[in-house]
Order: structure tokens, then C-alpha cells, then sequence
């Protein structure tokens, strides 16, 4: 099937419901474990190529993203702290060891800002990482911070990237990867820049 016979095939529906669209896959993408099988990107990619030719509004459908990412990843991160740990407790040996489990709750607790973040920004973290962070007992202000953030850069992104170059959908995948791979390299970079300088102000206080 070609793009044009998706976009055909499609038409109906996002002509009547795009905008309930967005936020419904949005929302199950980050939910919990839902996010490995609802496309919530291709969702907005092609509502926005729909606000491209004028049936929808752009900015409703960055706005629906944002906040659809959002409860998402709360909801997965509330799984997670409420109904995660517990299960854990009970059947931990079934699910996870109690030494990864304490491997997770030190890797939160170092790097789960930068770690939500970047999850942002691939498919397969964006699902999981809120319901880890959610069983690990990361803080909760340190997850919405930096869970909003990310959400924010990748609200905006990929809506504009459906509503120019919509028409192209290999080239969105290619736009939309390398994106994603550029944002984690740069983040990490810069996590590392700052933990050097971190480290060198300690020695100094030291000394």
C-alpha cells in the first residue's frame, strides 16, 4: 500500500477524530508496556500531515501529544510505585532478582533524570522507563521535571515534522531516527561535561 492509499484509507478518520486520536495513542504509547505495540508517533505524524492540508489545527495536536505523553508516563510510573514493587515483593524471584532490583534502585538514583529524558526519544525506553522509575522509587518531582521536559522537545518535534514533511514517510522515519539518535549522543555528552566539573569542583572543596 502506498502513502497515498494510506493517507486515503485514513482520511475518514482522522478528518472526524484526529484530534481524540493523538491523545488516545499518545497516551497508550507511554503508558506501560502498551508503548510496544500503540504507534503513537505514526499517529502524530499523520494527524499532522491532515493539519498540513488544513483539517486540523496544529498546535491542538501538539498540545494533545504533550499531555497525552505525559499522563502516559505517569500512569506507568504510578504502576510502577503503587502495583510494581509490591508484586515485586511477593513474587521478585519470577520478575526480577532482588540484586537487580537494587542495581535499578542505584541506577535511578544516579541517572534516572537524564535516563527519562532521553527515554523520550526512543520507542522501546519511552515505554518502559517510567515503570521502572515508578519501581525503583525514583522521586517523584525529579520524574514529572525532567518527564516534562523531554515531553515538551518531543511534542513539538515530531507534530512538526508530520505537518512539512508528512507527504514523505520515509523520510520522516529518517528524520524521526536520527533525531532521536542525535538528542541521546548530545544529552549524554553533556551529562558527562557536567559530571567531570562536578567532580573537579569536589576535589578542589577538598583540597
Amino acid at each position: 500500500m502506498t502513502a497515498e492509499e494510506i493517507v486515503k484509507f485514513l482520511s475518514p478518520y482522522f478528518k472526524n477524530y484526529g484530534y481524540y486520536l493523538v491523545f488516545l495513542f499518545t497516551f497508550l504509547e507511554n503508558s506501560a508496556f502498551l508503548g510496544l505495540v500503540a504507534p503513537g508517533e505514526t499517529v502524530i505524524v499523520i494527524a499532522s500531515f491532515f493539519a498540513a492540508q488544513g483539517h486540523l489545527e496544529i498546535s491542538y495536536i501538539i498540545l494533545l501529544a504533550f499531555f497525552g505523553a505525559v499522563f502516559g508516563d505517569n500512569v506507568g510510573y504510578l504502576i510502577g510505585r503503587k502495583g510494581g514493587r509490591p508484586l515485586i515483593d511477593k513474587f521478585g524471584y519470577w520478575l526480577i532478582s532482588p540484586r537487580k532490583l537494587k542495581w535499578a534502585e542505584k541506577y535511578f538514583k544516579i541517572h534516572g533524570a537524564i535516563t527519562i529524558f532521553i527515554a523520550r526519544f526512543t520507542s522501546f525506553l519511552r515505554a518502559l522507563a517510567p515503570l521502572v522509575a515508578g519501581i525503583s522509587g525514583m522521586e517523584y518531582k525529579k520524574f514529572l521535571l525532567y518527564d516534562f521536559l523531554g515531553a515538551v522537545i518531543w511534542s513539538i518535534i515530531i507534530p512538526l515534522l508530520g505537518y512539512f514533511f508528512g507527504a514523505n514517510w520515509k523520510l520522516v522515519k529518517k528524520i524521526i531516527n536520527r533525531v532521536g539518535l542525535g538528542v541521546i549522543v548530545l544529552l549524554i555528552i553533556i551529562y558527562f561535561i557536567l559530571r567531570h566539573f562536578r567532580r573537579k569542583k569536589r576535589l578542589e572543596k577538598v583540597v
